[in-house]
């Protein structure tokens, strides 16, 4: 007996992965204790997380638009009027990019999402340590207090 290659268990599967590899829990890492340098490097990962994530979701968006374009081209051709399902077969590039940017596009917007919140921790807590000045009586107000 044949095989289908579309069954629904090897596209639940397919699924599956790409669900499961995008909702691994990363390292904590604890601003608190890095210096400046650290800090930096950390906030230039951070941003290049955020890149990466901007990319993908506009790849899935490529994807989507390749499928549409070979989709048009195809129908350009002179065939039948009364086979329905030749229309199907032409929209196969279509509903192949619809499936494959899924994924990307989850992928990409993961990635944007965590960018930006480790930029903004990484940006807090440049702040608390540019701030806080020497000698001062009160760390957290940023006064100082000379006598």
């Amino acid at each position: 007996m044949k095989q289908n290659p579309l069954s629904a268990r090897r596209v639940f599967s397919i699924f599956l992965l790409c669900s499961i590899s995008s909702s691994i829990i990363a390292q904590k890492v604890d601003l608190d204790t890095l210096d400046i340098d650290q800090l930096n490097l950390y906030r230039h990962k951070a941003v290049s997380m955020r890149n990466a994530g901007t990319i993908l979701c506009f790849s899935s968006i490529g994807i989507i638009a390749t499928g549409g374009i070979i989709t048009v081209i195809k129908k350009q051709n002179i065939r039948d009027p009364y086979d329905n399902w030749e229309d199907f077969v032409d929209a196969i590039p279509t509903i192949l990019g619809i499936i494959a940017c899924i994924p990307v596009a989850v992928t990409g917007i993961s990635l944007r999402t965590i960018g930006d919140r480790r930029i903004a921790e990484a940006e807090l807590a440049i702040q608390r340590i540019i701030v806080a000045p020497e000698n001062s009586m009160a760390v957290g107000l940023g006064l100082t207090i000379r006598f």
